[in-house]
């Protein structure tokens, strides 16, 4: 026992310690708080902990997505409509020009007048996808319900889609209330197909319209302006020259010419404003462009499109996006009539030039003729993929990260009030009984933290000998099959005197040095410290499916709740090894074009589903290799202590689904070897 007068400075230390981690809480440092009674809060709540590792994860996912900005757009603003009473709801109808198979459509809110304004954005409406332009056959891919949600913030919204069709239509059923008009609105109506928008330029036909010119009409649904701005990244950033060029008179002209390596079919042309270096949010471009396309047969096709800025002089923080549909083209010029004027300074200015044919970026890295006052030169920053030092995404990636970031600003929202008031209860209630136990023993608590460490301590030894093992075991026997073909390689070159063998040898040997590289950074991953959560390892997954699947076309969705979950570094090792056994079937056996990839709760159990769309098992190599696959996917989940379903059929493809209980991937003990 400590004497009284010792026991009330404890008391009195602690408590003036829980003060400062409550302000600190309260401030909402994620980092590790290094006092005692923020650390033994911790120690007695792993839910505490769980919560702040969760913010933790969520925060650093956030920063890899597109920034969300609202700008100020003075023309071309979307599109108004409103529901009489009385009347048929009011529609929107897109034609798309071609049939296509639409994977999904995304509606864009017009931007908040002023501040507080909940916006326009329709409360009901259905969303339906045709083939006629009267959908008398028409596919319906959502429906709201009368209690449906949608953030007053402006965002996108997406629309998850599965058909093939030319007609996209929007019907209203309810709006906003405005007095005596129910008013609705939207900026854009993108349609994406295969990663690719083709909306673009889209005709547009509506029914209830509210239109004022210049500002609120159709078209602007699908001429590429939103008010969100430039589609970059904000995590690549490159250095470049200024891309713009000063002029004397108004009457000087600037032209940029792409040359592209054959005659194609051109989908549209995007220009991208040039952003002044030290201004937030200023973007200029020409106050005048025109752009033309030469066939390459020696005829010169006149200006295709015609552009003038109408508020001379405005900021322009949107891409420019020009419909050509389908126009054959083997080289594109592009024309700055008039420049943008500042005070006495007259500029011509361009960041990025593209130029799409079937989903395909032709102008990507081409060099670009500039030509001004009689001379040329060749620029190869106009076509680098980035704008201003920001890297250019394609808008269907923008627009889905615009939308994720969405969802994890609200769960931030949520979680942030929850994590402080807990960590404001942990570190009181850490508090008092600190001064409890500190008033009774100290060599207890010493002693249980001490055994806890030597008895983790031990186990991570085990752990990582078996896996430094495994490397030795792995990497040893690739190694030694690249000496053996090597050798037999030079005999061949040898004996044969020709290259072909040889070639093929060295083919041999290339693959399994890459397969050894890869097998090396898994096994090095597995045993990283910091990277052990389910959140961290749907990363590898992306990063490996990236890599394996690039042939293919592929998804991977988490919509687990327990991403900031540690594993343990078996579970970590089995999961892994079973996606990566199971996508190595895919790529092996199925003949598949899509795989999708799921990961889930259910209830108490981790859900993993690889599904794709190939020939099935009964069909892939016949039964004794389909049979030794599946035996392979059951001795990793057998490992996991999970089970596994497997279900194959031609036509369906093959669905390898995986449960796993969460405590099982958590507990922290050995799990059996495969």
């Amino acid at each position: 026992m400590l004497p009284s007068r010792h026991r009330h400075h404890v008391i009195c230390l602690v408590l003036i310690i829980s003060s400062v981690a409550i302000s600190r809480a309260t401030a909402f440092d994620l980092s590790r708080i290094p006092h005692p009674t923020a650390r033994i809060a911790r120690f007695f709540d792993p839910e505490l902990v769980r919560t702040e590792d969760r913010l933790a994860w969520l925060d650093n996912r956030i920063a890899s997505f597109a920034p969300h900005r609202e700008h100020s757009m003075k023309v071309d603003l979307g599109y108004r409509g409103y529901r009489a009473e009385n009347a048929a709801d009011p529609t929107v109808t897109l034609d798309l020009g071609s049939e296509y198979p639409v994977d999904k459509v995304i509606l864009i809110p017009t931007q908040r007048e002023y501040v507080g304004d909940l916006g326009i954005f329709p409360k009901r409406f259905t969303i339906e996808l045709s083939n006629v332009a009267d959908f008398s056959q028409a596919s319906r891919i959502f429906t709201s319900k009368n209690d449906t949600p949608f953030s007053t913030v402006i965002r996108p919204h997406p629309f998850a889609a599965n058909e093939r069709a030319r007609y996209v239509r929007l019907t209203v059923h309810a709006g906003t209330s405005q007095g005596m008009v129910d008013l609705f609105g939207l900026s854009e109506v993108v349609v994406i197909s295969n990663r690719d928008p083709v909306s673009f330029g889209a005709t547009v036909t509506c029914t209830g319209s509210l239109l004022s010119p210049g500002a609120w009409y159709p078209e602007t649904l699908t001429d590429g302006r939103t008010p969100f701005g430039i589609w970059q990244n904000p995590g690549r950033v490159k250095n470049r020259p200024n891309d713009h060029i000063a002029v004397s008179s108004v009457d000087e002209t600037v032209t940029w010419t792409v040359e592209l390596p054959k005659t194609s079919p051109v989908d549209r042309v995007i220009l991208f404003p040039y952003q002044l270096d030290g201004f937030f949010e200023s973007s200029v471009l020409s106050e005048s462009i025109t752009v033309s396309l030469e066939t390459g047969n020696g005829q010169q096709e006149s200006a295709i499109f015609q552009w003038s800025n109408r508020p001379v002089g405005a900021n322009f923080m949107t891409p420019l996006v020009i419909p050509t549909k389908g126009s054959p083209a083997k080289s594109v010029r592009i024309t700055g009539v008039r420049p943008h004027t500042t005070g006495e300074l007259k500029v011509h200015a361009l960041s990025e030039i593209e130029v799409w044919s079937a989903g395909t970026n032709l102008a990507a890295d081409l060099p670009v003729v500039c030509s001004h006052a009689g001379q040329s030169t060749i620029l190869d920053t106009l076509t680098d993929g980035f704008t201003s030092g920001r890297q250019i995404i394609p808008v269907a990636a923008w627009l889905e990260q615009l939308y994720e970031r969405g969802k994890i600003e609200n769960e931030l929202a949520k979680l942030r009030p929850v994590y402080i008031q807990r960590s404001f209860e942990s570190e009181l209630n850490a508090t008092w009984g600190s001064a409890v136990v500190l008033g009774l023993t100290f060599m207890i608590p010493v002693f249980i933290l001490e055994r806890r460490r030597l008895m983790s301590r031990e186990h991570l030894d085990f752990l990582r000998k078996r896996i430094a093992s495994d490397l030795h075991d792995d990497i040893g026997s690739n190694l030694g099959s690249i000496s053996l073909i090597a050798r037999s390689a030079r005999k061949d070159l040898v004996r044969l005197a020709g290259p072909d063998e040889v070639a093929n040898d060295l083919g041999e040997v290339e693959v399994i040095a890459r397969e050894s590289s890869l097998a090396m950074r898994d096994i090095v991953w597995l045993l990283e410290r910091r990277e052990d959560s389910i959140g961290d390892l749907v990363q590898r997954m992306r990063e490996t499916a990236k890599r394996m699947l690039r042939e293919l076309t592929h998804t991977l969705e988490c919509s687990s709740r327990k991403t900031g979950a540690k594993l343990s570094l078996d579970a970590k090792r089995h999961l892994l090894l079973f996606y990566k056994e199971g996508i190595h079937n895919v790529l092996k056996h199925s003949q598949a074009t899509r795989v999708s990839i799921r990961l889930w709760d259910e209830n108490d159990l981790l859900a993993l589903e690889i599904h794709d769309n190939g020939v099935g098992l009964g069909t892939a190599d016949g039964d004794a290799q389909s049979h030794k696959m599946v035996s392979k996917l059951k001795d990793r989940a057998a490992a996991l202590a999970g089970v596994i379903h497997v279900t194959s059929s031609e036509g369906n493809g093959t669905r390898v689904l995986l449960l796993v209980k969460h405590s099982t991937l958590t507990a922290n003990r050995i799990l059996n070897e495969s």
